[in-house]
């Protein structure tokens, strides 16, 4: 057998194991740091809290972050991989459609968390040099896929071409940050928003940036 192929030693069960235990607990650790951080913000969250809610101590945070802030840095690059934005620019649909169900999504209660946490980013950001620029990096990555969805509608007739991508991309993300706030901080008396007068807003803005006829 040359050196090529050789296979290497075999993997044992017993060092995969403890790797995957471990990449398990992580995963829980930035999840109960999402809800935390999302709820309490930044500066009123604490690395104990994070720990007690999958049960165990400080240490199992500190054993992977330093600090709190890198806790921090990490779970918003980690609701960031998670956006449904990701889903939905793979799905196979037009980009019309895409752009309907992103709209839709903004009313959807499902990733609270997510998004609570990403208004405490945006906020920490504008705060904290910092954190602006992991912040930064997320938005823009954001941007790059809405970009793909809008020049594919561009490509396809769906979207007017003499439009400026950057312009309708920046209205994508405003409209995405604004709506979770408004959500958050609007009055429990108020009306419920009806799924179907949200959807017909968001047809007639898409119906807005389809070629003039």
């Amino acid at each position: 057998m040359t050196a090529a192929q050789d296979p290497g030693p075999p993997i044992h069960e017993e060092t995969t194991q403890p790797r995957r235990k471990s990449e398990r607990v992580t995963e829980q650790l930035l999840d109960a740091a999402t809800a935390v951080f999302g709820e309490r913000g930044f500066e009123a969250a604490t690395v104990s809290e994070v720990a007690r809610r999958c049960g165990m101590t400080s240490g199992a945070v500190y054993a992977r972050w330093p600090n709190k802030r890198e806790l921090f840095l990490t779970v918003i690059e980690h609701t960031s991989a998670q956006r449904m934005l990701l889903l939905i620019k793979q799905a196979e649909a037009a980009a019309d459609d895409k752009l309907e169900m992103l709209g839709a999504n903004l009313l959807t209660s499902t990733r609270d968390e997510m998004r609570n946490l990403w208004i405490e980013a945006c906020v920490s950001a504008s705060r904290d040099p910092s954190v602006h620029p992991t912040v930064a990096g997320c938005m823009e990555l954001e941007a790059g896929d809405l970009t793909e969805i809008v020049e594919d509608g561009k490509a396809t007739g769906v979207i007017d071409p003499a439009l400026s991508t950057a312009a309708i991309v920046f209205l994508c993300q405003s409209l995405g940050l604004g709506t979770y706030l408004a959500l958050r901080v609007q009055s429990p008396e108020r009306p419920q928003l009806s799924g179907d007068d949200w959807s017909a807003v968001v047809d007639r803005l898409i119906t807005a940036v389809a070629p003039r006829s």
